[in-house]
């Protein structure tokens, strides 16, 4: 089906260069380096170039005050033998001191910048569907499938039944009525009806969902979809025999954005989806509000009353509202709501009510 996509991207973020001039409020605590310096960026907004592997175990005394942000940086990196370089564009790099090179040289900067991921490289997904959670994908060692929401928009995994097409051995059937089917290396279960548990979860920001809409409703502002193979009870119960699917939604950033797309296509089809993110209160309250609209017409002609059948006619909202009050302590109360109306042959027209999830992030 040829489509024609206009998309409208709208995104205004402000990259604080490292000047002595302009100070800040900062409450960084003591701790893991690598945790101070992602705080210190998320504040700053100061691009930081650092090897992991090489400040891994290393501990900070953090800092407070109201400092200038290379003052701030400073007092971060006092006492652990690194130090800060500046680089063209703003870019700090975060290198050993040279009285500590010799013993150190795989932590130079042309190591640092070999680090960067080039054009073209892998990219990075962060998974939160294991006990690691928040790691890369690559060093996840499980068998996993994580999509970010650019693989999903370039191969057209608009839903749940498209990951057959991009994860290995699963495989997705649908019953007459709202029941569904997932199996994953040929285990699932068989038996499909609204008193059956499924054997592979599904789960939403790693919250298990037994009644859901994966058949229906569509991908849109999500962060990642992650299909764990293998039993995942552990963290998910005991519906995951065969693995989990967990859809992770898109957070609020401290960061204005906005986002607009539409697609057109034959069949009378028609699909928007649009997204904004609104800092309030600096990086402690944010709220990013998207939704999604799909009609087109059915692939399949009714001789008798010659009318077109298993059309689509669609929509979905979400509101997420991200509430940090300490450096400790964070909360997401994320609202959604689905409804379809449309003449599918499997269909399942209704209204589902608007539902809530509130989600504790981290408590320190």
């Amino acid at each position: 089906m040829p489509n024609f996509r206009i998309r409208l991207l709208a995104t205004s973020a402000v990259v604080l260069m490292s000047t002595s001039g302009w100070a800040a409020s900062f409450d960084i605590a003591g701790g893991d380096l690598k945790s101070a310096l992602g705080e210190y960026a998320a504040q700053t907004g100061v691009p930081l170039m650092v090897s992991d592997d090489a400040i891994k175990g290393v501990r900070s005394a953090g800092v407070r005050g109201d400092l200038s942000v290379d003052a701030a940086l400073a007092r971060i990196l006092a006492g652990t033998g690194f130090v800060a370089e500046h680089h063209s564009g703003g870019t700090i790099a975060v290198v050993r001191s040279r009285s500590q090179s010799n013993a150190a040289p795989d932590d130079s900067p042309m190591e640092l910048a070999q680090a960067a991921p080039a054009r073209g490289a892998v990219e990075t997904v962060t998974v939160t569907s294991s006990k690691l959670g928040g790691a890369d994908v690559q060093s996840i060692p499980i068998s996993i499938t994580a999509l970010s929401q650019e693989q999903l928009t370039a191969t057209q995994t608009a839903g749940g039944p498209d990951l057959v097409k991009q994860v290995p051995n699963m495989t997705f059937t649908k019953t007459n009525f709202s029941g569904y089917s997932i199996e994953l290396r040929g285990i699932g279960t068989q038996a499909i009806s609204v008193t059956t548990d499924p054997a592979v979860a599904v789960a939403f920001n790693d919250i298990p969902f037994i009644r859901n809409h994966f058949f229906e409703q569509e991908f849109y502002d999500v962060s990642s979809v992650e299909v764990l193979r293998g039993p995942q009870g552990t963290l998910y119960g005991r519906n995951a025999t065969a693995g989990v699917v967990n859809l992770e939604s898109a957070k609020p950033t401290d960061q204005f954005e906005a986002m607009a797309s539409g697609d057109v296509g034959n069949y009378q089809n028609r699909r928007f989806e649009g997204m904004i993110n609104l800092p309030i209160v600096d990086d402690r309250l944010d709220i990013r509000v998207a939704g999604e609209w799909t009609k087109r017409n059915g692939y399949t002609t009714d001789t008798t009353l010659n009318t077109p059948v298993d059309g689509r006619d669609l929509w979905s909202g979400r509101m997420t509202v991200s509430w940090k009050p300490t450096s400790n302590f964070q909360t997401d109360l994320v609202w959604e709501h689905f409804n379809e109306d449309d003449d599918r042959m499997r269909p399942d027209q209704r209204s589902r009510p608007s539902t809530g999830v509130f989600k504790v992030v981290s408590v320190v």
